[in-house]
């Protein structure tokens, strides 16, 4: 089991920078919505739910089932198999943060009625977006917290 800081460490380093580029890209993306206050709280929504889905879901665990059938034997965090595992952890984040991130976003336009729409219309731009997120901050939040190497030197034990 890693250290609880590498954990803490991990999750802020991709969590943080994933909520904020989801924000700024629904924001720029969508003509209806203006870059004002409502920017800060939509930040501080998406981050809460990343953490709370980081939290229950087990995403590592699933991650490292997925990894383990494409490549047995191998870090499922390493490329290439990493491609097929970082879709899976986007699909799984990106469906329910869309949701909660545009129901917050039409409860502060006060405009809820056009949830589904504004859903279906979000969520291809999010998946996309998610997913090079996950690329680029969750091998980089691996490196920076030192859980990678931790993993690799304490796999299977």
């Amino acid at each position: 089991m890693p250290p609880k800081k590498m954990i803490i460490v991990q999750n802020l380093v991709f969590n943080v920078p994933l909520a904020l580029i989801m924000n700024l890209v629904s924001t720029i993306t969508n003509p209806n919505v203006k870059l004002d206050f409502t920017f800060i709280p939509m930040f501080l929504i998406g981050f809460v739910l990343v953490e709370i889905l980081g939290f229950v879901i087990p995403i590592q665990k699933i991650a490292g089932a997925v990894g383990g059938k494409i490549a047995p034997g191998k870090n499922p965090m390493m490329f290439p198999q990493f491609f097929l595992v970082a879709a899976v952890i986007t699909v799984i984040l990106t469906v329910l943060m869309t949701a909660g991130m545009t129901f917050f976003g039409l409860l502060f336009a006060k405009q809820l009625s056009q949830f589904p729409m504004a859903y279906v219309m979000a969520l291809p731009v999010m998946l996309l977006t998610a997913y090079v997120c996950v690329l680029v901050f969750m091998p980089l939040s691996m490196v920076v917290s030192g859980l990678g190497k931790f993993l690799e030197t304490h796999q299977g034990k």
